[in-house]
């Protein structure tokens, strides 16, 4: 991301409307030093720390340092605590250090992908294992904080399978603001096939359904209202 910054900083990030790659690397550099802190001053330091944060402004030279001391930071402390270690999260079931460690990861891999597009960077292909996790990850806890918060309605089981390494899910979505993703199985009334890379950017957002080597398989049509019943973050 340092990188994409230093190609083209007033680069467009594409699917995000004004976004830049300087703003991705404020937001990101941002989220890294202060779970940084969150770690540091566990168990009660808390996102808090955002409102004594100095964020770089786009133009400033020395964003990419800042983002990359951030980063350096994070790492320190992640590797320095218990992975059970009690900090606070915004994820009721997530107050460890090992839900900012997986956080933090894909947080992090989805946004280098949004800075190097926007810089015209071709960066390396995701590690599919890491990528799948990352799918998990966001059916476990973005789909059941996103379904609640704005009382998503019913739909049909939506199906997950990885082409590329080990991964299957279906999304139960048959209760109002709930919602249920089963490992290991994946027909639902439609079912997305394909890579973990193409799969996990489809859900958060940044591919189209027939893109990135994703294949629907069903009923195309429960994908139009996709953003209903998985409101975006």
């Amino acid at each position: 991301m340092a990188a994409a910054v230093d190609a083209d900083r007033a680069g467009r990030v594409p699917w995000s409307g004004d976004w830049t790659v300087a703003a991705c690397a404020q937001h990101v550099g941002g989220a890294h030093h202060v779970v940084a802190g969150v770690i540091e001053g566990r168990p009660t330091a808390d996102f808090g720390l955002f409102s004594s944060l100095a964020i770089p402004g786009v133009a400033d030279p020395g964003l990419g340092a800042w983002l990359s001391g951030g980063t350096a930071a994070l790492v320190g402390q992640l590797r320095a605590a218990a992975g059970d270690a009690e900090c606070w999260s915004w994820w009721p079931e997530g107050r460890t250090a090992n839900f900012w460690r997986r956080r933090m990861a894909h947080e992090t891999l989805v946004h280098r992908w949004d800075a190097e597009l926007g810089a015209g960077i071709v960066g390396d292909p995701m590690e599919p294992t890491l990528a799948a996790d990352g799918i998990d990850e966001y059916l476990d806890v973005i789909v059941g904080m996103t379904r609640v918060l704005h009382s998503a309605p019913v739909g049909p089981p939506v199906g997950l399978r990885c082409t590329d390494t080990d991964g299957e899910w279906l999304l139960d979505l048959s209760a109002p603001g709930e919602r249920r993703a089963r490992r290991g199985e994946s027909r639902g009334d439609v079912t997305l096939v394909g890579p973990a890379e193409g799969l996990l950017l489809w859900v958060w957002g940044r591919l189209e359904s027939d893109t990135g080597g994703v294949t629907a398989v069903g009923d195309r049509t429960v994908l139009d209202n996709w953003t209903e019943l998985v409101p975006p973050l």
